[in-house]
């Protein structure tokens, strides 16, 4: 079942506060709050457990291959957020405006994205497995060589979607506003409207090899 910020409340124990804004390359973090901080050092590697992190900063920490259970985040505002072969499960991730959020290579499983900004959402070669994104707005989803499975767009603006490589089976884009396509023959497995359809027929013609011409 798709996840959300109510659903993942009922999940988390009670927390207690972080002991301060540093985090450890492969440290375990377990029922914890981060509320307000600047967080600093470097998360690579670490296992956040049942924690909320929320209105902080950041910038220049890394969650490359760090593994996220059962967690939820609020409100961040950050120019990049890097989860590079990371995995995910049941993560929200709920408001906040970051610059890019790189995921590249990770493994998502029950996640959902509420109501957050990104100018750069990269997810290339990633797994994403039952999630949702729900009233986001998005300059460029990058999508290329990612297994997709149960993935649905919600009220959700995409400047460019790009879908070069990807694989597809039970995805709904029909919630999703996508100015520009990048990649048509990965909508196979996808559900879209008819306005989709409509709106993405000239670049479905040009990548088929279609040539169409007024009588």
């Amino acid at each position: 079942m798709p996840i959300d910020a109510d659903s993942l409340r009922a999940l988390l124990p009670p927390t207690e506060d972080a002991p301060g804004p540093s985090l450890t390359p492969g440290a375990t973090y377990d029922g914890l709050r981060f509320a307000g901080l600047e967080l600093a050092g470097d998360a690579a590697g670490a296992h956040l457990l049942e924690c909320e992190v929320s209105g902080c900063d950041l910038a220049g920490v890394g969650f490359d291959r760090a593994r996220l259970s059962t967690d939820l985040f609020a409100d961040l505002r950050t120019p990049a957020w890097s989860l590079v072969d990371a995995t995910l499960l049941d993560v929200v991730v709920t408001g906040g405006r970051f610059g890019a959020v790189t995921a590249s290579g990770a493994r998502l499983t029950r996640v959902a994205l509420q109501d957050v900004k990104v100018d750069f959402l990269n997810a290339r070669g990633a797994t994403l497995v039952d999630v949702t994104l729900t009233g986001c707005t998005i300059g460029e989803l990058d999508l290329s060589g990612a297994d997709l499975r149960d993935v649905r767009l919600v009220d959700c603006a995409v400047d460019s979607l790009v879908l070069n490589g990807s694989r597809s089976r039970s995805v709904d884009l029909r919630g999703a506003a996508v100015t520009a396509l990048d990649g048509v023959t990965g909508l196979r497995g996808c559900t879209i409207s008819d306005a989709q359809l409509a709106g993405w027929a000239p670049a479905m013609a040009a990548e088929l090899g279609i040539r169409v011409a007024a009588r």
